[in-house]
């Protein structure tokens, strides 16, 4: 039982490190199912075991993308966390540009949102308790404001094909969002 455990865990890994690799290549629309298969090395069968279609597929890579993106949150001083995601989207741009830019950005567009959430929520709780004068009593509002605004950013960085160091996006960020690090 555990080794058979161990080949269908092997068959998910290889499916989906070869949409990866694909994507480093191509567009996802470009991308079929006939690739995924010959680049990770298993049947149609196999592919279809755990995926329905690609598109189920890369709702998996997301929700992992986005689970790695909390954890650099989490694991980040609160004034470093954007320079660290924006490293982490450039050192995977290719594969950002192709899922995201050449065709879905709306799927970026929210992961990002629902990754930023959190961390806006769980700031301004802090900054609401110690007393910080906010723009705004009322936290959901001014969680929207701040995500969307740092959600944009990011997608036009993105966009504009990186067009400005990670660390002068982040500077500029970090002026517009100062008194949320104090």
């Amino acid at each position: 039982m555990l080794e058979e455990d161990i080949r269908i865990t092997k068959s998910r890994e290889a499916i989906v490190q070869a949409m990866d690799t694909l994507l480093e290549q191509k567009p996802f629309r470009k991308i079929t199912v006939n690739d995924i298969c010959r680049t990770a090395i298993v049947g149609r069968t196999t592919f279809y075991a755990h995926f329905e279609d690609k598109y189920k597929l890369i709702s998996f890579i997301l929700q992992q993308e986005q689970q790695r993106l909390e954890d650099i949150i989490l694991n980040s001083p609160p004034e470093e966390v954007i320079l660290n995601v924006l490293l982490d989207i450039l050192e995977n741009k290719k594969l950002y540009y192709n899922l995201f830019v050449a065709e879905v950005s709306d799927e970026l567009q929210r992961l990002l949102q629902d990754t930023f959430n959190s961390f806006f929520t769980n700031i301004l709780s802090v900054c609401k308790s110690e007393g910080v004068q906010l723009a705004c009593e009322t936290l959901p509002p001014l969680v929207a404001f701040y995500t969307t605004g740092v959600v944009g950013m990011i997608m036009w960085w993105t966009e504009t094909d990186f067009s400005m160091p990670a660390e002068e996006v982040t500077s500029c960020l970090s002026s517009l969002l100062g008194y949320l690090w104090e």
